[in-house]
């Protein structure tokens, strides 16, 4: 993986699993770590679940369809720290909308990162969403049994 990277990471959720039906997770990659932003829910709404993960750890990850990178973020302390306040402004609010799913907060996160960092600028949200939905749903069965190693692609739009 390349190093400040930011991927989309798919999770399927049933086996077989179901075309578009995913968890969604933002992973930042960076030399010797990384950080996985996403949020679950334990049945009585939405927590978040952001925290250290490695890259060699998020690979393995149980039910990983696989990365997606969608951005490259500089490595600076102030766009890694603007990277993680993004990420978490929504975690004291999660359940104020009976919309939230880990997917509408991530793209809810894309759209933040584009306005306040600057990365994915130009990029339409809801096609880069297709875009991973499409993927996840072609390496989908691959998850499902446990073949390794997991797919880690460039978006089109990292081109």
């Amino acid at each position: 993986m390349d190093p400040n990277a930011l991927y989309i990471a798919l999770f399927i959720r049933d086996d077989p699993p179901r075309p578009n039906d995913y968890h969604w997770a933002l992973y930042h990659h960076r030399i010797n770590s990384g950080i996985k932003y996403h949020i679950t829910n334990e049945g009585n709404g939405w927590i978040p679940g952001h925290g250290p993960e490695s890259g060699t750890g998020i690979l393995k990850a149980f039910l990983l369809v696989g990365l997606i990178q969608i951005a490259t973020i500089p490595s600076t302390t102030s766009a890694e720290e603007t990277l993680d306040r993004v990420c978490r402004s929504y975690d004291g609010h999660l359940n104020d909308s009976e919309n939230r799913t880990c997917r509408t907060w991530l793209l809810d996160v894309l759209k933040d990162l584009r306005e306040q960092m600057g990365v994915l600028h130009g990029v339409d949200i809801i096609s880069l969403e297709k875009e991973a939905m499409d993927w996840g749903n072609q390496y989908a069965f691959e998850a499902c049994q446990n073949v390794q190693p997991r797919p880690v692609e460039k978006s089109m739009y990292m081109a």
